[in-house]
């Protein structure tokens, strides 16, 4: 009996291969994305803590100074917050991307896996067929054997 080959196996192989690769990428996006959500949490929470002691310091009385330097941390605080942003939006957008070409990937793969399952149902039944035509010779050639000598 002969082995089930599937022809397409080294392609299949090399899609299995190829969409691993790029579900890594897209995981390794979706840490990139997480870290900057982390940074731009953090910038928020030292933006209000910053906002808060500056609104105490101005009710108790600050200097000129002092305020300034207040206002400053600020800007550079909504500066930060605004680069963290388009940070985000970019790697959402590489996401986006990379979700796509794994979308696209996985149907190939599915699309040779179905094709695998289709050639392997196709060679259970030549071999069932096989077997039933030895089998079937056997039986004559065994009836010829016992009505013939």
């Amino acid at each position: 009996m002969k082995k089930f080959e599937f022809h397409l196996a080294k392609l299949l192989s090399y899609k299995d291969q190829n969409l691993e690769n790029e579900m890594m990428i897209l995981a390794a996006f979706k840490k990139q994305l997480q870290e900057e959500q982390k940074r731009l949490s953090a910038l928020k929470i030292d933006r209000e803590n910053c906002n808060h002691n500056f609104e105490k310091k101005m009710s108790m009385g600050i200097t000129p100074e002092s305020c300034q330097v207040y206002l400053r941390y600020m800007t550079y605080l909504n500066d930060q917050i605004k680069i963290i942003v388009k940070k985000i939006l970019a790697i959402a957008e590489k996401i986006d991307g990379q979700i796509e070409i794994v979308k696209n990937l996985k149907l190939e793969t599915r699309s040779l896996e179905i094709i695998k399952e289709t050639r392997y149902n196709e060679y259970k039944k030549e071999m069932v067929k096989e077997s039933e035509k030895q089998m079937e010779e056997f039986i004559v050639t065994a009836k010829i054997m016992n009505n013939g000598f």
